[in-house]
């Protein structure tokens, strides 16, 4: 693990009087305009880069905080950070290092660091003991190696061929010697081109001269593009939200690059970024995407994010994290009502109160957030799939494959070693429908591509997801959505007024129910929520009793459910079945199959069979 910083303290710059927070792999810094969350990061960029923003010098009479008027003694700006030691560092050096940089009005006055050691104190607890750093230790190149990266709020143009001149750097150190050679065979090609100009020039002026190309090409490289493959669509020509998702990518391939250059037992290069509002420009999708990727980032070529935010996308990436987990923080930058400078506070609760909108936004965001990351993670697993160049079918989960393997084996053998039936742990309806999705966007663009089903659950919520997909008449031309038939043994059930969900174990005949009752498989039902309500209030007023309106046929499916435990037991019972056996118990499957198949191979079939969003004869619900 890389060194990060763990703690930041201010005092006189620009709006911080005061100001203190213990930092996470994963900073986010949220207040409102003008509360001074930039200067949190200008500061971080004033410590190692000696600049306050990427283009300006401290200027010590603006940066200066105007709240802080010292009576003997000099105006000082300070700025102390505590950084956390990798562990093959601790031993000599300690556990953190206290570092502190002070500047005046004659500019940096005071720039000193030291080892700081946890121990046990007297009377339990720890304390702090101070230790010099040895003069030949490697922590003093580990420090000087942290790369702090300063990336403003506003990207505009210049910013972005600023940061495209700088991979020549990167580019220059990798690839030195290629770099020469590609460069000198640029430079004949030139200078071939325009011999005759060369050959005028020595005549007339009476010296050789020759074409050569700059020995520093950071200019060239300000010009360097990205062409949208296909179209050659110009970087300069996009939208700010493409440009934006470039930057932390760009950053990333730099920060390898520069590892890559690492001798063997040199100290290894840090690089900690300073984010400012990285969701502008970006719609909801693209700012979790974002979010998501800059947690991958941290230990992954970057130690640690610093970033502000007025986005609850990345306010809730501290509910991403296990309580007691530190290594994301959030933190609100405030000023006091007398403006005696900014301050923060951390405590989440507080924090949930004092942002007021954006903390009332945040939980309605989360499930937004939660339904990107779905069909984000759909389209990479459909993208892989894809390459199979298969038909598919998703189910809810496991039991369901077992159950749909085996009914394509019965009822549709010729096609059944042609069909994938996929489905992933805790599936469910949205599994299947985000899968459909990634498949129909896959397909506009792979029109080649092998039509895919989806199967589902005949309860309410599935009956809704299935008519809002397959009443999009694009969608089914390549992903067609069906549900479970309900089986022969529940339409008495359906009939009586028991809303029984028609859910993959129902399929199962009573017997069925009953070997898995034996083997402690079932559990109660909360029978309130299949009790027609005319009859549960009944029941509630001792007028009647639920066994008197129950048929021992039937009873069992009202009264009892699947354990979670149990569905996988009576589905593998019913997969090893001999397909004879599992054709008459299961022979209600056989047009599902049919249909599902017809819809997968339409060349086999001139018409399908019924619509599946209809429900049998006999199925009310």
């Amino acid at each position: 693990m890389s060194l990060h910083i763990t703690k930041i303290d201010i005092r006189n710059f620009r709006s911080a009087r005061n100001l203190s927070l213990s930092t996470g792999r994963l900073a986010v810094l949220v207040g409102k305009n003008d509360s001074g969350k930039s200067n949190v990061l200008r500061a971080l960029n004033l410590f190692f880069n000696s600049r306050t923003m990427p283009d300006d010098a401290l200027d010590f009479e603006v940066d200066h905080c105007v709240f802080n008027s010292p009576t003997k003694r000099a105006k000082e700006i300070s700025i102390k950070l505590e950084i956390e030691l990798p562990e093959t560092y601790k031993a000599t050096n300690g556990d953190f290092v206290v570092w502190e940089r002070r500047w005046r009005s004659e500019g940096l006055v005071y720039d000193e660091y030291s080892g700081q050691r946890r121990v046990a104190g007297p009377r339990g607890g720890t304390k702090l003991d101070t230790v010099e750093i040895p003069k030949k230790s490697n922590a003093h190149a580990l420090l000087r190696n942290i790369n702090f990266v300063y990336v403003p709020a506003i990207k505009d143009l210049e910013y972005f061929s600023e940061l495209r001149a700088s991979i020549y750097d990167i580019i220059a150190e990798v690839a030195d010697r290629e770099f020469r050679v590609s460069s000198q065979e640029f430079e004949k090609s030139i200078s071939h081109q325009l011999e005759d100009l060369t050959n005028h020039i020595t005549a007339s002026l009476g010296f050789r001269s020759r074409l050569a190309l700059p020995k520093d090409l950071s200019h060239i490289f300000e010009s360097l593009d990205f062409l949208s493959e296909g179209l050659d669509i110009s970087l300069d020509a996009r939208g700010d939200g493409i440009k934006a998702r470039h930057i932390p990518l760009i950053l990333k391939f730099m920060a390898d690059k520069k590892r890559g250059l690492q001798v063997r037992g040199a100290q290894p290069h840090t690089f900690i970024w300073g984010y400012e509002e990285p969701e502008n420009n970006l719609e909801l999708s693209s700012c979790v995407e974002l979010a998501d990727q800059f947690w991958g980032f941290i230990d992954h070529g970057v130690s640690q994010i610093i970033l502000t935010t007025h986005s609850p996308v990345f306010y809730n990436l501290h509910r991403k994290q296990e309580e007691g987990d530190g290594l994301i923080s959030c933190h609100h930058i405030f000023r006091e009502a007398d403006e005696a400078g900014t301050k923060q506070v951390t405590e989440l609760g507080d924090l949930d109160d004092r942002m007021g909108t954006t903390a009332l936004f945040a939980p309605m965001v989360t499930e937004l957030e939660d339904r990107v990351r779905r069909q984000e993670q759909a389209r990479t697993e459909v993208e892989q799939l894809a390459q199979a160049n298969r038909r598919k079918i998703f189910v809810e989960g496991d039991s369901d494959k077992l159950i749909i393997e085996k009914a394509l084996i019965v009822f549709a053998n010729e096609r059944a070693a042609e069909i994938d039936v996929e489905t992933k742990v805790g599936a469910g309806i949205n599994y299947v429908i985000d899968m459909l999705h990634s498949w129909r966007s896959r397909a506009k663009h792979h029109p080649e591509l092998p039509k895919a089903a989806g199967l589902l659950d005949r309860d309410a919520e599935a009956q809704s997801a299935l008519k809002r997909w397959n009443d999009v008449s694009d969608n089914i031309k390549s992903a067609k959505c069906f549900m479970l038939p309900t089986p022969p043994h529940l339409f008495p059930v359906l009939k009586a007024g028991f809303k029984v969900p028609v859910v993959l174990e129902c399929l199962y005949d009573k017997e069925a129910w009953n070997w898995a009752d034996n083997r402690g498989h079932l559990k109660a039902r909360n029978f309130r929520s299949v009790i027609p309500d005319e009859l549960f209030g009944q029941i509630v007023n001792d007028e009647t009793k639920l066994d008197d309106h129950l048929h021992e046929d039937w009873a069992i499916f009202v009264k009892m459910e699947f354990d979670q435990a149990g569905k996988g037991p009576i589905a593998r019972h019913f997969a090893n079945k001999a397909d004879d056996d599992f054709r008459a118990r299961m022979p209600f499957l056989e047009k599902r199959i049919a249909e599902i198949v017809a819809y997968l191979f339409p060349e086999d079939v001139q018409e399908p069979g019924g619509d599946p969003a209809q429900p049998e004869d006999g199925a009310k619900q």
